[in-house]
Formats: C-alpha cells, structure tokens, sequence
C-alpha cells in the first residue's frame, strides 16, 4: 500500500482585523475578558471576498506552485456558512480554476472537516495504483453570522474569517499522513445552528435568521466543557497510537483556538511543554484552517524540522474531535 502525504499548503488571512477593544464595544464586555479569558488579541474579518473567493484564492497561490500536477479529487473542507444555500463550493472553484478529469465535493463537519477530509482522503491515496494528487480546499466567513450581543454564543466571539488550500499526494511530500482519529459525540448537536434550514421553510427571511442560534441548556453549560476534554485527549491519544506513537513523540500540536484557560488546560493534560503549541490569540478561530495555520506559525518560528512529529487537531459544532498525525520527511 502507498503512503499518502502532504505537498504544501498555502493560507489566505484577511487584511482587515477586529481587535478585543472593538469587539469589547460591540459585545458589550469588559476588554479584558475579551482578551485575557477568551484569548482574542485580534482576529482577521473579511468584508469582500465570499468563501469562494477566499477558498479560490488559496488554491490558485497554492497550484502556481506546481502546474505540471494533474488534480483527481478535490474536497471543499470549510464553513457551511457558503456563498449560497444548498451549493457547493468544491464544484464552483474548480470551474474557476479550470480543474478537470477530477472529481469534487463538500465536506460537512464544521470546525473538524479538515480533518476529516484529510483521513478520507488518505484512504483513496493509498488505495490508488495510479500516481494520485488531491485537494482540501477550506474557507470561513463565520464571523459575520455570530450574534455578538447574545450572552449565550459568547464562546463563538473569536470566529474569525481565511482559507486554506492543502495539495496531498501518493508520490512524495513534505509530510507523511499517519493515521487519524475521530470521535462524534451528538448529544449537543441541537445547540447551535442557523434558522434557514427545511424546519423553517416558509418563514419570511429576516436578517436576524442568518446569526448563528444557541440554545445553551444547563446541561450545556455544566458538561460540555469536560465532555470536550476527554474527547480531546482520546483522539490526540488514540491518533499517536495508531502511529506507533505516545504522547512523548510530539514535537508540535497544531491546535484550534479555544479559552485560554481551556487550550493551557489541555496541553496540562497532555503533559507537554507550553511551547510546543502556538495559541492563536491573533488570528481567533478560523474554523477548519486552523490547525493549518497553527503548523504555518510553528514552520515560521522555527519549531518543526525534519523528522518533527505533529498533531493536527480540530473540533467545533459538528460535534465532532479529530486529530491527525503527522511525520516531516523534507
């Protein structure tokens, strides 16, 4: 069986940023609460570009690297918060970009798809006799669907707006894939969601209806949060297993933005050296491009060589924790 990897990787990150003093303003709470306890120095928002835009952007950086690749699958890995409803983006960039001979098609996982399309992928590679290359395209707007002056999405304040684009291969790469693990747990998966779905056909559209809604329970707020930590653990755990690894192999953990005190809380857990993450207290959370982002800020910073182990983790609102590792072989 062939080993599936990693060519390269290219982000878009807005040039516009909100930072805490503004959203301390919009959401009506103390700046440092914004700050210090839910992490957010700054974060990038994008008012031009649709997810599309940004999603075609990063793709098109990414392939001029390395137009004699011939593209077979591409997979749109990001927000379901698209450009248009009951639409899929996969299609549309590939129509933009000239992809042909190729297949395509969205994931749907929220925060964790890339994740998941990383392992979905990786299972075609190495099944391909053929020489394979692929495509995970992720892009998000979410910041502009949280409902800042509801108390209740207080813990989505930090989504923020990017994209990724990821070239896979079964011939060569920067990173080997590993294995992966994920984990579905839908006992919340009622939570949060938009009031546009077929529930609520028929009503008439109001701008409010596009604000993502939350329906914390007391149950919620009481054990969602260590429901979260076990969850986190076992896949990290469980990933670096299948790999033939432990927790002491991990050189970076490429993990989304949460609270600070959760993201410290989990490396505690973990037992691994602060800095063997980066916490994203700049960027907020840019849904499925985060750990991405976070394995671009450990490259620049000097923190990955070869032979580095990475841990790729995600998680968010599709009620769903995975994490993916990685071996860098260049």
């Amino acid at each position: 069986m062939r080993s599936a990897y990693i060519v390269d990787y290219e982000l878009y990150i807005p040039g516009t940023f909100i930072d805490y003093e503004e959203l301390a303003r919009i959401t009506g709470l103390p700046d440092w609460v914004i700050k210090d306890k839910m992490g957010i120095v700054r974060k990038p928002v994008e008012r031009i570009l649709s997810v599309s835009d940004m999603a075609e952007l990063a793709t098109k950086k990414l392939l001029s690297h390395y137009n004699n690749v011939r593209i077979g699958i591409v997979a749109y890995a990001g927000s379901d918060f698209k450009d248009k409803y009951v639409w899929n983006v996969a299609p549309n960039v590939m129509g933009r970009l000239n992809i042909k001979n190729a297949y395509g098609f969205d994931v749907s996982m929220q925060c964790v798809s890339s994740i998941v399309a990383l392992d979905l992928l990786k299972s075609k590679l190495q099944a391909s006799n053929d020489d394979l290359y692929a495509l995970i395209i992720a892009a998000t707007k979410q910041s502009l669907i949280v409902n800042y002056k509801d108390r209740n999405s207080s813990f989505m304040y930090d989504f923020s707006d990017g994209a990724v684009a990821v070239l896979l291969s079964n011939v060569d790469g920067k990173y080997e894939i590993l294995e992966s693990s994920i984990l579905t747990d839908g006992k919340f998966s009622n939570i949060v969601y938009q009031r546009l779905g077929e529930r609520f056909y028929g009503n008439s559209v109001m701008e409010q209806d596009y604000l993502l809604e939350v329906n914390r329970t007391e149950e919620f707020s009481k054990g969602f949060e260590e429901m979260s930590l076990r969850n986190f653990i076992f896949v990290i755990k469980n990933a670096l297993e299948r790999s033939g690894l432990t927790i002491k192999d991990i050189d970076y953990l490429a993990i989304l933005h949460m609270k600070r005190s959760f993201h410290d809380k989990i490396i505690r857990e973990l037992g691994l050296s602060p800095n063997k993450s980066i916490y994203l207290e700049n960027y907020g959370h840019m849904q499925a491009v985060d750990p991405f982002l976070s394995l671009w800020l450990a490259e620049q910073s000097g923190k990955i060589s070869k032979g580095s182990i990475i841990v790729l983790v995600a998680a968010g609102t599709g009620w769903t924790w995975g994490a993916t590792v990685l071996r860098r072989i260049k």
